[in-house]
């Protein structure tokens, strides 16, 4: 991976990279308030021997650095630890007392530094001076052994407690915390693979992103919501990037679908088509969505004739069923009540017949299909429009799916224009809900009872 994938993993999973330090680092930042504090302080030793006194041979000073080395596994002997519990009358056993003092030598010296930890800093360097003394007395008395032992330096009773350094465990915690989620990132980051931005999506599914669409509040029952900052600027992409995919071949008829529902392809259509609109051009919005459609909520108009009615009428003229969006040079045709057969409606030649003369009232007719993975209504229509245009929502949608949706295209002939990223930067789920392609609670239109739909006032 380059800079810029790990740029893109810290801008998707900035949330991880920074609640993990900080969490690390507050616990351990609590924990470390919690423990007692130990305070720390050292006496040091001089071990002397010398063969003439008042000359200090070269031999002498080895023998003084070999004699520091046996006298600091002696300092810590039982009979040294009682001299000082006795003369401290301390609550404790030798053993105990042992565990508070360790012996280290000076490296190249003749020094031995006795250091003493303790919850009470005035009990640290008593213990450690009285230990001091305790083995110089000791050492005395001993006849047998060589050199002497002097005190270089007493303990002092230490200001600050040496344990636990709560600045150093805070921030070991929060590196190691940082490590941690930076590897959980990058575990998720290779098991994720959902659509993002398009150029990370382009070399996975082969197929030109078109626009990416920020996630915006929904629009529902207003045409002029669609031309507003924010959903106008993406929507002015898309159609330029429609406008030179369409070069040398007119894309006059256009398919908006997407692999599953709650991505967006309804407002993806809606959108396009406003800025179509928008631009001059004749446009006219077909939802062909017969299973549950959503155009008439979004522009706010009535369903009861649509499509379906021209359908199952035999009526080659659409005029009857368009109905104006409220947006200059846009009209809508609904879907028109739940038919019993979508499918065989949407293959039938009076379809093909009602497409062609859209295409004639128009200079763009964008058709609002079910998704492909759902069920095959888009791979029909794909096959009778001038061009398809798949929808996937960001960080939601999966590449396999996307692969699958373009492969099921384009065994109907369908010429795949490009995809639409949409909702960028959420995983919030799509306004369809549960889409499932019955007919559930909503009851099909009766076949035999088609006289009962109401067909609106004819549009000029």
């Amino acid at each position: 991976m380059d800079l810029r994938t790990y740029a893109q993993i810290v801008r998707r999973r900035w949330w991880l990279l920074l609640l993990g330090p900080l969490l690390a680092a507050g616990i351990a930042f609590a924990i470390s308030k919690q423990m007692t504090p130990i305070y720390t302080t050292s006496s040091t030793l001089l071990v002397n021997q010398t063969q003439n006194p008042g000359v200090v041979q070269y031999n002498d000073i080895l023998t003084s650095e070999r004699l520091t080395n046996t006298y600091a596994q002696l300092i810590e002997r039982q009979p040294v630890l009682a001299e000082v519990t006795r003369l401290l009358s301390l609550p404790m056993t030798e053993d105990g007392l042992a565990d508070k003092i360790s012996v280290a030598t000076v490296r190249n010296t003749q020094l031995l530094r006795i250091t003493v930890e303790d919850p009470d800093p005035q009990l640290a360097s008593m213990i450690a001076n009285s230990t001091a003394q305790a083995f110089i007395d000791d050492n005395s008395r001993s006849l047998g052994r060589p050199g002497t032992v002097t005190i270089a330096e007493e303990a002092r009773v230490p200001k600050s407690p040496s344990k636990p350094d709560t600045r150093l465990n805070t921030m070991l915690a929060g590196m190691l915390g940082l490590m941690v989620v930076g590897g959980i990132a990058l575990l998720l980051e290779y098991l994720d693979d959902t659509i993002k931005a398009s150029e990370e999506t382009e070399p996975a599914i082969g197929l030109p992103t078109l626009g990416t669409v920020q996630r915006m509040k929904r629009v529902k029952g207003t045409a002029v919501a669609l031309l507003e900052p924010g959903w106008s600027d993406a929507y002015l992409q898309l159609r330029t990037n429609i406008h030179f995919a369409g070069v040398g071949t007119r894309l006059k008829s256009i398919l908006v679908t997407s692999c599953s529902p709650g991505e967006g392809k309804s407002t993806t259509a809606s959108g396009l088509a406003a800025v179509l609109a928008q631009a001059g051009e004749r446009v006219i919005l077909v939802d062909t969505d017969l299973r549950r459609p959503t155009l008439h909520t979004v522009f706010g108009l009535p369903n009861s004739f649509g499509l379906t009615g021209l359908l199952l009428s035999d009526a080659y003229d659409p005029a009857p069923a368009l109905v104006e969006s409220g947006l200059k040079n846009l009209q809508v045709l609904p879907s028109g009540p739940l038919p019993a057969n979508p499918a065989d409606l949407l293959m039938s030649d009076n379809m093909a017949r009602i497409i062609t003369n859209l295409q004639q009232r128009a200079d763009y007719v964008i058709f609002d299909s079910p998704p492909v993975l759902a069920v095959t209504d888009a791979s029909i229509l794909a096959s009778r429009t001038d061009g398809t245009i798949l929808v996937a929502e960001a960080g939601s949608t999966r590449t396999h799916s996307v692969v699958h949706a373009i492969q099921d295209l384009s065994k109907s002939q369908a010429r795949l224009v490009g995809l639409v990223v949409n909702k960028a930067r959420t995983h919030r789920a799509g306004y369809y809900g549960n889409y499932h392609y019955g007919y559930g609670k909503a009851k099909a239109l009766d076949m035999d009872n088609s006289s009962r739909i109401t067909k609106p006032k004819q549009v000029a």
